[in-house]
């Protein structure tokens, strides 16, 4: 049985974005609780960069990240009331298994929660399945909550107790302030799957470079979530640094442009007189959240596929054209209300430390089904957790040579 005075919980990160989402994530629940952060070693392993700016603005200390193998997880190695899977599908079904497997099925003293680090809407059952074996899974909004609960409904056995809390990074408590009309800098968020052709992805660059021609006075930054060639959560095909260069060297952007690629947290870019372009990216609600003009791309389609049909009537979806006149539209409070700006009452902290204390007291119980469940999760998925170091690095380098062969060789195909 624990010891601890305090509800205690142990995340553990595997990747940039769910790196940044369980530090906020704690930082929330403040000092009240005992907290502690691992790093699963993954073939997504953030860089000494990344894990900076996913503490930053934090008060947790980066120091005490661990580094840890998945693979060495047992329940008596864990001393937490809950772990917080804060991590890829493949590797939050790992450490459900490994701490399920070691624990008393009518007694269990550990709780297991999980949740993804941003937009989570439309629901997927893939993303459902690796989690479905937790204790609970947290949702951001309440268009999240109703979609998965509509996803699951008449299926039997465990699910999931299914939590409504807020993305811990946003800071209104309910409605953002009015948007601010003043742009001096605009900021473009990427991310590594949305567009996916090259093409797409060279048209907003162009597009950016002529809002800076047109606006001499408008700093334009590209804000990385990293640099070419170093991990993040999913693989990109098509670097938007390495577009620039192409583009450059093409001289379809001149040696003179004034375009800034940087790396380092959100809330660094997002200052006062910015505004945000984004496909899809959950930088657009921390924009949205400071009061500061958004606009997302309807360019190359608003869709499951674009991971943008959460946007549907938000008042923010605009064009390249719209980037480049700088014309932004005014969220509207219906669409903020359903999506991310709710208010927050206490009943969320009331519920998680209710699941602490159940799990300190050992009153949890997994279901035999459970276990069946995880037992029959494909090898390939444990296999990034249980791999050595160097070989999972010569894998991600052998991954991303692979995908952009075949990229390569189905454009010389077309």
């Amino acid at each position: 049985m624990k010891q601890l005075l305090k509800p205690s919980i142990l995340a553990i990160a595997d990747s940039d974005s769910y790196l940044k989402l369980a530090t906020s994530f704690l930082t929330r629940l403040g000092p009240a609780w005992d907290r502690k952060v691992y790093l699963a070693r993954t073939p997504v392993m953030p860089t000494a960069e990344q894990i900076a700016a996913a503490f930053e603005g934090t008060d947790l200390d980066p120091d005490a990240l661990q580094v840890i193998s998945v693979s060495q997880l047992e329940a008596d190695t864990v001393d937490e009331d809950i772990v917080f899977a804060s991590a890829t599908g493949p590797v939050v079904a790992e450490i459900y298994s490994r701490i399920l497997r070691t624990e008393p099925v009518d007694g269990r003293c550990t709780a297991l929660i999980s949740a993804l680090p941003g937009v989570a809407f439309p629901a997927t059952q893939k993303g459902w399945n690796y989690r479905r074996a937790g204790d609970a899974f947290i949702c951001h909004s309440h268009a999240e909550a109703r979609d998965f609960s509509f996803m699951i409904e008449g299926q039997e056995g465990h699910q999931p107790t299914i939590m409504v809390s807020k993305l811990p990074f946003l800071r209104s408590a309910g409605f953002p302030p009015e948007q601010k009309q003043v742009v001096e800098r605009l900021v473009f968020a990427p991310q590594a799957k949305v567009p996916a052709q090259e093409h797409e992805r060279e048209s907003i660059l162009l597009a950016l470079e002529q809002a800076s021609r047109m606006n001499p006075e408008l700093e334009v930054l590209i804000k990385l979530r990293a640099k070419a060639g170093e991990p993040q959560t999913h693989l990109e095909a098509f670097p938007y640094d390495s577009l620039f260069e192409k583009l450059q060297a093409e001289q379809r952007i001149g040696a003179d442009s004034r375009l800034c690629f940087d790396t380092g947290s959100m809330s660094e870019a997002l200052t006062d007189g910015s505004a945000l372009v984004t496909v899809s990216s959950t930088a657009a609600l921390e924009s949205l959240d400071r009061g500061l003009p958004t606009l997302i791309l309807s360019d190359f389609g608003v869709s499951a596929q674009m991971i943008n049909t959460v946007f549907v009537a938000s008042g923010v979806i605009g064009t390249l054209d719209d980037v480049i006149g700088l014309s932004f539209g005014e969220p509207t409070k219906a669409w903020l209300r359903e999506n991310y700006f709710h208010r927050v009452d206490h009943s969320f902290a009331q519920s998680l430390e209710i699941l602490a204390h159940r799990a300190r007291a050992g009153k949890l119980l997994t279901d035999p089904e459970v276990l069946a469940h995880i037992r029959r999760q494909p090898l390939r998925h444990r296999l990034r957790t249980t791999l050595p170091a160097p070989l999972v690095r010569v894998l991600v380098k052998l991954r991303h040579h692979y995908r952009h062969s075949r990229r390569n060789g189905a454009n010389s195909l077309s």
